[in-house]
């Protein structure tokens, strides 16, 4: 079964991997001899090279989802509220 699954399926959580739980979970295998001494290194970092990629993942998705959110419920975005407030002092120069 391949290591990042197996991370997975055993409750690791790839998005909330930190590398001590990496190196303990790659030693535990290890351990049962599902892992040589020599891949350890390569299996950890794989782990969290995964783990950062679905971490970029998630928080693209999350993006995306909020900017929907955002345009169906029709809340300005910070660019348009930014050029409210510029077009605003201008006014307010004006006026002076």
């Amino acid at each position: 079964m391949d290591i990042i699954k197996k991370a997975m399926l055993l409750g690791l959580g790839l998005f909330s991997l930190t590398k001590e739980k990496a190196e303990e979970f790659v030693d535990d295998l290890v351990k049962r001899g599902e892992v040589t001494r020599e891949e350890r290194f390569k299996i950890v970092d794989k782990l969290l090279k995964e783990a950062e990629k679905q971490e970029e993942e998630m928080v693209g998705k999350i993006s995306e989802t909020v900017q929907k959110v955002i345009t169906e419920l029709g809340l300005p975005t910070k660019k348009e509220l930014d050029e409210i407030l510029k077009r605003l002092e201008e006014i307010e120069k004006k006026i002076s």
